[in-house]
C-alpha cells in the first residue's frame, strides 16, 4: 500500500513539472514576487462567424388542395412521385357534378326556347303594328274628305297607339329571354368548371412530398381549402430559414458564405449563401430575432425536408491578420499586479499621439514628414519648411502638454491638427493643401471605423506597459491588431499571479 502512495505522489510530481514546462516556462518570479504570464503576438488567419439553426425546405412548395366538397373517388400518386404540370393526382365523386351539368344544359334549352318565343311574338306584333298604321293613315284621309265618322276614326288611333304598345313589350320580352339564356349558359360553365374540378391536377412539375388522404375520404371545402398535397418544385436546390440574434444581424448581408451540417450525415460539411435577410423581427420570451434564408445546392438529394440544419454563417475573414489573443485584450492590471505598472511618464502627449495618428502613418515628426513628402510630392524647400513646422507645433503642443496636461479629453489632437494645417497651408500650394484635406479625412474616417483596445507589454526590468491598439476583426480566441503599436513576435500580458 505504501509503495502504490510512494508512485501515486511521484506521478503527480512529474504531472505538475510537466505542465511547469508547457504552460509556464516563459514566466517566472518578477518583481514582488509575482509571475507574468505571456502569449505572443502572431500573423494569423482569422474568420468571424455567427452560428445558428434552422429546417431544410424545398426552394418552392405548392399545397394542393380542393375548392369542392365530396368523397375521393380515385387516389393516382402516391409519397415520392415525380409529377408533371396538370397531371391527374386525385379525382372527386363527380356524380352530383355531372348532374348539375346535365341540369344546367336543360335550362339552356328552356332558355332558347324562350329566346324563339319572344322572337316570334315581337315580329307578330310589328305585323300588326303595320296594319294598325295603315288603318289610322286611311282614317286620316277620310276624315279630311268628312266621309269618316269621329268614332270610327278614335277607334283606328287607338288601334294604332295600341299596336305600338304590343311592339314595346315584345322588344322587351325579347330581351328578357336573352338576358335569361346568357344566364342559363353561365350556369352551364359553372357546372362543367365544377365538374372538371373533380379532377385534382398537379400546378406544377416536382415531386410529391405529402399525401393526406386516401380513397372513400370525404373532403370538407368550406371557407378554407384542404390541402390534399404537397409537391415541391425542385429538389436538386433547397433553402434554410435560419433565426439570428439581433445582436449578430448587423452582421449579415446577401452573399456571404454558409456551412452547415446535419445529424444524418455526421462529418459532411455542406455549403450554401445567403439570399434574403427579412426585415419582420419575431420576439419570443423577449429575445429577437430574424428570419435569413440560405440557399444551397442538392444535387445528389440527400437534404431532406424538414432536416436540421446546423448553420455557420462567415461574416468576415481576414488571412495574415497580426492577432492577439483575447485573453491578452481583457487583462487588467488589479490588485497586486498595479505594482508591475512602469512609470507611463515618458508616454507621448495626447497631442503627439493625435498628430502620429492623423497626419501620417504612426511614428514622430520624421516618419511624418517622409509621408507627407510621399503623398504630396514636395519640393525640397517645402520639405525643409514642413519639417520646421512641424518641429515646432510639436514644441508648442509639448509645453502644453508639461504644463496643463495635454488640454484635457480630446482636443489637443484636435488643436495640433490645426496648427498643422495652418502651418502647411503657408507652404504647400493650393492643389497640394486640396489633396492633404482628402488625405486627411480618409484616415480620420479609417480612424473612426477601429475600434481601440488597450494591450500590455513587459518591459526589460519586468514591468508591465500599456501599448494602444486599433482593433478588427475578432474569431472569440483571437483579434486583429490594426493601426501598428506592436509587431509579430511581442510578447503581451495574459496574466499576473502570485509566485507559489
Amino acid at each position: 500500500m505504501t509503495r502504490k502512495r510512494l508512485a501515486a505522489a511521484a506521478l503527480a510530481v512529474l504531472a505538475a513539472g510537466a505542465a511547469w514546462f508547457f504552460f509556464l516556462r516563459d514566466a517566472g518570479p518578477g518583481a514582488n514576487g509575482l509571475i507574468v504570464d505571456t502569449a505572443a503576438v502572431e500573423q494569423r488567419n482569422l474568420s468571424r462567424v455567427v452560428a445558428s439553426s434552422g429546417r431544410i425546405a424545398p426552394l418552392v412548395t405548392v399545397e394542393v388542395g380542393s375548392q369542392l366538397s365530396g368523397q375521393i373517388e380515385a387516389l393516382n400518386v402516391d409519397f415520392n412521385d415525380r409529377v408533371s404540370a396538370g397531371q391527374e393526382l386525385a379525382r372527386l365523386d363527380p356524380q352530383t357534378f355531372a348532374t348539375r351539368v346535365r341540369e344546367a344544359e336543360a335550362n339552356l334549352e328552356v332558355a332558347r326556347a324562350q329566346v324563339s318565343v319572344s322572337q316570334a311574338n315581337a315580329q307578330r306584333a310589328r305585323s300588326e303594328l303595320t296594319a294598325a298604321q295603315r288603318a289610322y293613315e286611311r282614317a286620316v284621309s277620310l276624315r279630311e274628305r268628312g266621309t269618316f265618322s269621329e268614332a270610327q276614326f278614335d277607334n283606328a288611333q287607338t288601334a294604332f297607339n295600341g299596336a305600338q304598345a304590343n311592339v314595346a313589350v315584345a322588344d322587351a320580352n325579347l330581351r328578357n329571354a336573352r338576358a335569361g339564356l346568357a344566364q342559363r349558359e353561365a350556369s352551364l360553365e359553372s357546372a362543367q368548371v365544377d365538374l372538371e374540378r373533380t379532377f385534382i391536377r398537379s400546378p406544377i412539375e416536382g415531386v410529391v412530398i405529402d399525401r393526406r388522404i386516401d380513397v372513400g375520404q370525404t373532403v370538407a371545402a368550406s371557407l378554407n381549402a384542404p390541402i390534399l398535397f404537397l409537391i415541391a418544385q425542385d429538389l436538386s436546390r433547397v433553402q434554410i430559414e435560419a433565426q439570428i440574434d439581433e445582436a449578430d444581424i448587423g452582421d449579415i448581408s446577401n452573399g456571404q458564405t454558409v456551412t452547415f451540417d446535419v445529424d444524418a450525415y455526421p462529418g459532411i460539411s455542406f455549403e450554401g449563401v445567403v439570399t434574403q435577410v427579412r426585415l419582420a423581427a419575431q420576439e419570443a420570451q423577449n429575445v429577437v430575432t430574424y428570419t435569413v434564408v440560405i440557399q444551397a445546392d442538392n444535387p445528389r438529394q440527400r437534404l431532406l425536408p424538414g432536416m436540421t440544419a446546423n448553420v455557420t454563417i462567415v461574416t468576415g475573414t481576414v488571412d495574415g491578420a497580426l492577432a492577439a489573443p483575447n485573453l491578452a485584450l481583457r487583462f487588467t492590471p488589479r490588485g497586486a499586479a498595479e505594482a508591475l505598472v512602469a512609470d507611463t511618464g515618458a508616454q507621448p502627449a495626447r497631442g503627439e499621439r493625435g498628430a502620429r495618428g492623423g497626419g501620417g502613418r504612426g511614428g514622430g515628426p520624421d516618419q511624418m514628414i517622409n509621408q507627407l513628402a510621399e503623398d504630396l510630392d514636395l519640393t525640397d524647400a517645402q520639405r525643409r519648411d514642413v519639417q520646421r513646422a512641424l518641429q515646432d507645433a510639436f514644441t508648442r503642443m509639448r509645453a502644453q502638454a508639461q504644463a496643463g496636461g495635454g488640454g484635457g479629453g480630446g482636443g489637443g489632437g484636435a488643436a495640433f491638427q490645426a496648427q498643422m494645417r495652418s502651418a502647411l497651408a503657408q507652404v504647400l500650394t493650393a492643389d497640394q493643401m486640396t489633396r492633404y484635406d482628402a488625405l486627411a479625412a480618409e484616415r480620420a474616417g479609417q480612424r473612426q471605423d477601429v475600434r481601440r483596445g488597450t494591450l500590455w507589454v513587459q518591459t526589460a526590468d519586468g514591468r508591465i506597459e500599456a501599448r494602444q491598439v486599433g482593433l478588427g476583426l475578432s474569431d472569440g480566441q483571437f483579434t486583429q491588431l490594426v493601426g501598428g503599436g506592436l509587431e509579430a513576435g511581442e510578447r503581451v500580458v495574459v496574466r499576473v499571479r502570485e509566485a507559489g
